[in-house]
């Protein structure tokens, strides 16, 4: 009998060691997806309706990007290049960045039509696997810290109480369930380093607690694979974390220097597996975005981000994240509960004093990067950051959410006559400080983020959190008084029920709060799936029925918007998208933070748009250049300069296809320098480009352009300076425009360029945004991000006079300057003179006729046209450059005859080789710079830490055997 009752005792203590962890991690899986699920219902967010879960940037870049990776999957594309990326550019770099997650093999069951059903799955995905790797970071490190085994610390952790495994369970909710997940979840790639974080800091306790290598390899090496980005944070913050360890383990003095050693080597061998991931991305971002990177970031911009009264208030309810930089209001929110708890840790005496000193360190200075630039241009990988500031905000938020876990499980420690107390004074301190927070930003500063409401809101949840903790500290303690004493069965049972129902009042209140808060963070979407697939459908119906150019290239300037934005209306002024990449057609529209500088100086240069982190954009026709770079096809609402109809192709409502006889073929050869000392007046620099390319001197080039006269349009009228006189008061006018005279001297196409209000805007804003008209007609809004370009205004006669009008979207609008200066509308609209404001050309289009002719191009054949390979033949006049106009990029290698030859940055962002006279027969293939020693050296890091381990674990099979 005692022999078959210990035998059920053991089955039933084995089964639970095995439930006890499957229904919390069942419930961290269960409480996100849930609330997600209700709150996706409630806004008709797909599947439910036909909202979209796309919000920013995802609909307009990464919505395009998965549609191009779908396309990769499936045999339609390269990973390396593709010819779409804008005028073509390497594509590892984008992909390691936004799409390396092992999430997105889901993908291949879906089409680039419905790639919004894709992430509103990968969202509903994503978010609950962060809270179950938060919930086994703090299973792990607290419930069972001193277990010498995996099997050990299952059977010591499902031995704990349910309410301490159950606050575990809520805490991580609360991590995967925050601001910075939901706010920010339109960054989806992000949501890696969400899931890895909890990982790796668990590898990192391992190896201080008993020195085991493996589970910190693997998570760091995963991070990066997964997204290298906020891999690099993860590993920062497992650096931080091992020191933080490290200090508070006290039996480890004269052995912390080989924790050290070991940790390092760990880590060392980690980031060595991501050197595949690494070292091409590198090379990549050095020619473009990462161009900016350096220890000279850490000194741009202030002292101090923020005052640091105003931080508390970050954590408020239903506060949305501001996206741009001037908004400067980071996803900080997380549960009041999790805050509460972080703040009993700093008045639990059940910790010691050395731990919360440590404590109150790491949390400090995590905090720090709220208020101090620098340390965020550091976790931003020594970049200012562009746009979602302060991306180190889900590693802020593991650390408070650790302190939590570790304080409230603590609180069982403590007598029951201060338990309760302790509880309400930390609960107080974070409580007092939000408070102080909201009253200074509302009453000194007069800038609360919030509605008062929500504030109040918060009060009472960090109040209540405080009261529901309290009372559960006491209701435990009392528990375990019952179970010492053997009080009666009926006082236990009371006990009891109360210990249920504050948790389940605790539970009630989390949810509605957390569903509360959902709702805040997905209000704003409001872009529609089925609207996707038709802008979709209907670009490709229009690209695929273009007529080809010469050997049947097309490249596309596309001033249309390529998404309707779920027919809410839109344009591209403020950055284009990047459906064509899912076209496989060369046009100039990509926007990417990976994309090469080089190409976007050069298309600055010649008129098109401005260098930003945000790409590159074809706003308006640009004849001279267009015929430069091969431009065979346009797309716009009006007939571009010598551009005939494209019948055969489809139009996008008024947006109707043109063919441009003026464009070369992909490659032209000339006798020219191929470099020009570039301005910052671009029509001068189409002058001379062209003049070079025809092999001409510079002279040439004044022939190119005739300036009309510019002028106010009053001085017409005989009121000359009325502009200058109503520039102070123009910003309470009903109407603030101005309006500019401008009579033609020749005959041709008119081009406009507006120098004082496209300016460098250090938030990447692109100057001071105006509404452009042209004899009444709205022609586009311009001295945005992406639309700083050249203005095609139509062809005009000698003695023809148009008026354009200039209105400032804005009367308050400022553009800040790296110096610190700073230009107001009526600094760059108002008081300039007119010739200052607008710069106007005519084309001569029978002289750019006349130099185009010059160019050696007839010989040249195009055989093979494809992602990373161009293969063609060309039969020169002389020996001469053959210009490519295709972006320069170290990954490509040519051959001309079978022989190599190098290549040069013609104009310094297209390529050029040298040839001879007579045939040549051209090949260029692109291969990513850095990848291959990058896979060696990843390989090599994979082998030599399976060797380090093996070696180690037989030596200590060894020991044992002895």
């Amino acid at each position: 009998m005692d022999i078959a009752r210990n035998a059920d005792k053991a089955r039933r203590s084995a089964l639970r060691a095995w439930a006890s962890p499957a229904i919390c991690y069942a419930s961290a899986l269960a409480i996100p997806f849930g609330i997600l699920l209700a709150t996706f219902a409630l806004l008709d967010i797909y599947p439910f309706g036909d909202v979209s879960v796309m919000v920013h940037d995802m609909p307009v870049q990464y919505a395009d990007y998965f549609g191009w990776l779908i396309q990769v999957m499936h045999g339609e594309g390269n990973l390396l290049y593709s010819s779409a990326a804008g005028l073509g550019g390497g594509m590892f770099s984008l992909f390691t960045y936004y799409l390396s997650s092992p999430f997105n093999l889901l993908a291949w069951f879906y089409t680039p039509e419905t790639v919004p059903q894709l992430l509103s799955w990968l969202t509903l995905l994503k978010i609950p696997a962060c809270a179950a790797a938060c919930l086994g970071f703090l299973r792990g490190r607290f419930l069972a810290p001193e277990a010498a085994s995996w099997r050990e610390a299952r059977a010591l952790a499902a031995a704990t109480p349910a309410t301490s495994q159950g606050a575990l369970v809520l805490l991580s909710c609360a991590y995967a369930l925050s601001s910075y997940v939901l706010g920010y979840a339109s960054n989806i790639m992000w949501l890696d380093g969400v899931i890895m974080a909890p990982c790796a800091l668990l590898g990192v306790w391992r190896l201080v607690q008993r020195r085991a290598c493996a589970g910190l390899f693997a998570a760091a090496a995963g991070a990066i694979w997964f997204n290298w980005y906020t891999g690099y944070m993860v590993c920062l913050l497992c650096v931080l974390y091992f020191l933080y360890e490290l200090a508070r383990r006290t039996e480890l003095r004269g052995r912390r220097l080989r924790r050290c050693m070991r940790f390092a080597a760990t880590m060392a061998l980690a980031v060595g597996t991501g050197i595949a991931v690494l070292l091409p991305t590198a090379l990549s971002l050095l020619g473009g975005k990462g161009a900016h990177a350096g220890l000279s970031a850490i000194l741009e911009g202030g002292l101090f981000a923020r005052n640091p009264l105003s931080v508390p208030d970050l954590f408020c309810i239903g506060t949305t994240p501001g996206i741009t930089t001037q908004a400067n209001r980071p996803a900080m929110v997380i549960s009041a509960f999790a805050l509460v708890g972080a703040g009993t840790f700093f008045a639990n005496k059940a910790i010691a004093v050395r731990d919360r000193m440590a404590g109150s360190v790491f949390a400090g200075f995590m905090l720090a990067s709220l208020v101090l630039p620098a340390l965020t241009t550091i976790w931003a990988g020594f970049v200012p950051e562009s746009s979602y500031t302060n991306r180190n905000g889900f590693a802020i938020l593991l650390v408070l959410v650790m302190l939590a876990a570790e304080s409230l499980l603590a609180l069982r420690r403590m007598p029951a006559r201060t338990v309760g107390v302790r509880a309400a004074v930390g609960g107080g301190i974070v409580l007092a400080a939000f408070a102080v927070s909201a009253a200074f930003l509302r009453f000194v500063k007069h800038a609360l983020p919030q509605k008062d409401e929500l504030v109040i809101l918060e009060c009472l949840l960090l109040a209540g959190s405080t009261v529901l903790i309290a009372a559960l500290a006491l209701v435990g303690k009392a528990a375990e008084g019952d179970e010492q004493t053997h009080t009666a069965a009926k006082r236990a049972a009371a006990t009891k029920a109360a210990t249920c129902a504050l948790c389940a009042l605790l539970v009630a209140a989390f949810v509605g709060e957390q569903a509360f808060d959902a709702q805040a963070q997905l209000r704003k979407c409001i872009y529609s799936v089925s609207g996707y697939a038709e802008d979709l459908t209907s670009l490709e119906d229009t690209y695929s029925t273009l007529s080809a150019g010469q050997d049947g290239f097309v490249r596309v300037g596309n001033t249309s918007a390529y998404w309707s934005n779920g027919r809410k209306g839109g344009g591209k002024d403020n950055g284009s998208d990047n459906m064509a990449l899912m076209l496989a057609y060369s046009t100039f529209d990509h926007y990417s933070s990976t994309q090469e500088s080089r190409i976007q100086e050069l298309l600055r240069n010649l008129g098109y748009s401005k260098v930003t982190p945000f790409g590159t954009y074809y706003m308006s026709p640009n004849t001279v250049a267009d015929a430069l770079l091969g431009v065979t096809n346009i797309i716009d609402d009006g007939q571009p300069a010598a551009a005939q109809a494209d019948g055969s192709a489809v139009p996008r409502g008024s947006w109707r296809p043109w063919r441009n006889e003026l464009a070369l073929p992909l490659c032209w050869g000339t006798t020219g320098t191929v470099q020009v000392s570039w301005s910052d007046d671009p029509f001068a620099n189409q002058a001379a480009m062209l003049a070079d390319a025809a092999g001409l001197d510079g002279n040439a080039a004044e022939g190119l352009f005739t300036a009309p006269d510019v002028r106010d349009a009053d001085e017409l009228e005989g009121a000359a300076g009325a502009n200058a006189d109503a520039s102070s008061s123009a910003g309470a006018d009903a109407d603030a425009s101005r309006q500019f005279a401008i009579t033609a001297q020749t005959d041709g196409p008119l081009l406009l360029f507006f120098p004082t209000l496209y300016l460098d805007d250090i938030y990447y804003e692109g100057g001071i945004a105006c509404g452009l008209s042209v004899d009444g007609a709205e022609v586009q809004t311009i001295g945005r991000r992406g639309s700083c370009n050249i203005v095609y205004a139509g062809t005009v006669s000698a003695g023809q006079t148009v008026t354009v009008k200039l209105t400032p979207t804005n009367t308050a609008q400022v553009a800040y300057h790296d110096d610190g200066s700073t230009t107001t509308v009526d600094e760059a609209l108002y008081q300039p003179s007119a010739e200052e404001a607008v710069k106007a050309q005519v084309l001569n289009v029978g002289e750019l006729q006349n130099q185009l002719s010059r160019i050696d191009s007839d010989g040249f054949a195009l055989s093979a046209y494809e992602n990373g390979q161009i293969a063609a033949t060309f039969t020169a006049d002389r020996d001469e450059t053959l210009v490519i106009s295709q972006p320069y990029e170290d990954g490509w290698t040519a051959t001309v005859n079978g022989q190599p030859v190098e290549l040069q940055a013609a104009y310094d962002g297209l390529m050029g080789i040298p040839v001879q006279t007579g045939d040549n027969v051209i090949e260029l293939r692109y291969l990513t710079p850095g990848l291959v020693p990058g896979m060696v050296v990843s390989i090599a890091s994979v082998t030599l830490f399976a060797v380090w381990r093996i070696a180690a674990r037989r030596r200590s099979m060894s020991h044992d055997g002895e």
